[in-house]
């Protein structure tokens, strides 16, 4: 596949399209407003107390969903189980180079056995940087290939504080690609996390996509005036530990 070519139109396109504003936000008090959290703990020392605490927090404020590592999946389950709120997991979290594609494949697996919908892939964004652009799209095909829609809802982590606005565009073009859902800021271990400048730049190349793909804002999100501006910028999620006290403020 030529991806300089994809990613060169994309730039094309992307010039000609409006600067990003005038997003209808939810009411700050609106359960439409919860619903746009994933209720966040990836802390490596987190306990299971700490995860049913996590869990019993979404259910009450009506999260979206708890955003955990995969052996906590099956500790959730049983507290959101029929309560609207699904189980996300990382994968190959937090440095993608670590681990192999069926590594990957096989903490997602078990992710989704313990009752994980959503699954949140680092992407192999050294690879990106060096422009194995294949390496990196098969990857995300190969995930994409394991977990079909009707399975598991795929976002990747470009971890964006690493990378330049070329490389995002580059980025949300394989993400596209291979048919992802969401593109996703950060891990929020790496560099400074979400960027408002980034999330608006990642919201555009949704609409170029035109694959229906959308944004995901984590990493230093931590009180109100922060999330509303990812919302407004064009994130459709917010990973965030913060997420109660967020809404506390409200």
């Amino acid at each position: 596949m030529d991806w300089e070519t994809r990613i060169t139109n994309a730039q094309n396109a992307l010039a000609k399209l409006p600067a990003v504003g005038g997003t209808e936000l939810p009411r700050k008090d609106s359960e439409a407003f919860a619903r746009t959290f994933d209720h966040t703990l990836l802390k490596p020392e987190a306990v299971p107390e700490q995860v049913r605490t996590l869990c019993e927090e979404a259910v009450q404020n009506k999260f979206a969903t708890v955003c955990v590592r995969e052996p906590f999946a099956q500790v959730a389950q049983p507290v959101v189980k029929d309560t609207g709120v699904q189980i996300c997991c990382v994968v190959g979290f937090h440095d993608p180079t670590t681990s192999t594609l069926e590594q990957k494949l096989a903490e997602a697996r078990s992710a989704v056995r313990g009752g994980a919908t959503e699954l949140d892939l680092v992407m192999n964004w050294p690879c990106l940087k060096n422009k194995q652009y294949d390496t990196v799209y098969e990857e995300l095909r190969a995930m994409r290939g394991a977990f079909p829609k009707d399975v598991a809802r795929l976002k990747v982590i470009l971890e964006t504080s690493q990378l330049c606005r070329d490389e995002i565009v580059a980025a949300c073009v394989l993400a596209s690609q291979a048919d992802f859902d969401f593109v996703k800021t950060s891990t929020g271990f790496v560099g400074s996390g979400a960027k408002v400048e980034d999330v608006q730049l990642m919201h555009q190349m949704c609409q170029v996509g035109g694959k229906g793909m959308a944004v995901k804002a984590s990493g230093g999100i931590r009180t109100l005036q922060d999330a509303m501006a990812m919302l407004e910028a064009g994130a459709d999620r917010l990973g965030a530990s913060a997420s109660l006290s967020i809404i506390n403020e409200a």
